[in-house]
């Protein structure tokens, strides 16, 4: 059974910002030895972007999509698993992560305690089986709605989102490919075509 989880935590001191007319969403996490790497998405004001001292690319006026480099606790544990995405405010986050039923979720929250984590569990839902888009799916049609890929003309190609999300070009063009093609098909069974 797949679940969806939404917990906060305390805010990591290195990404920590003055975020009051700014919103930064955590939407992916892969670990780097000691170091985790980031791929966020900034929507606000443009001088706030050197303070976070990461590599971003401009995808609209006001929304920046790029990659962070932090030595967190809770993006080291929670880059062993699926999030869907993780809205930090000035003094926490609200992550939503997927799960592979409630003993990941029991050592997901385990590993948190054992680092000293604060953590408060908000909502846990199951994951239904007539999901049309896995969790995968999702995130990765969400990130590239988000950066601009279904813009026209398009703000960010599929090779530059690939490399944003380490990705090769054709493993993430199969994904989006696979997931439209759910999407289609879910529309289309919905109208009786």
């Amino acid at each position: 059974m797949i679940l969806r989880v939404t917990f906060i935590t305390k805010t990591n001191p290195s990404i920590e910002l003055k975020l009051s007319n700014n919103t930064l969403t955590i939407l992916d996490i892969k670990a780097e030895g000691e170091v985790q790497r980031l791929l966020v998405e900034f929507k606000g004001d443009e001088n706030l972007i050197q303070q976070l001292h990461g590599n971003f690319t401009k995808v609209s006026k006001l929304k920046y999509l790029g990659t962070l480099k932090v030595s967190g606790v809770v993006e080291n544990i929670l880059s062993k698993y699926l999030i869907v995405n993780g809205v930090v405010s000035e003094s926490s986050t609200l992550w939503t992560v997927i799960l592979n039923g409630y003993q990941e979720l029991k050592k997901l929250l385990k590993e948190l305690h054992e680092a000293l984590v604060d953590v408060k569990v908000i909502k846990v839902t199951k994951y239904k089986s007539e999901d049309i888009l896995t969790a995968r799916q999702e995130q990765i049609l969400r990130i590239a709605l988000e950066a601009g890929y279904y813009e026209f003309p398009r703000r960010i190609t599929i090779r530059a989102l690939a490399e944003k999300l380490e990705l090769s070009v054709s493993s993430l063009s199969e994904i989006i490919r696979r997931a439209e093609k759910n999407v289609i098909v879910n529309y289309f069974n919905e109208k009786g075509l």
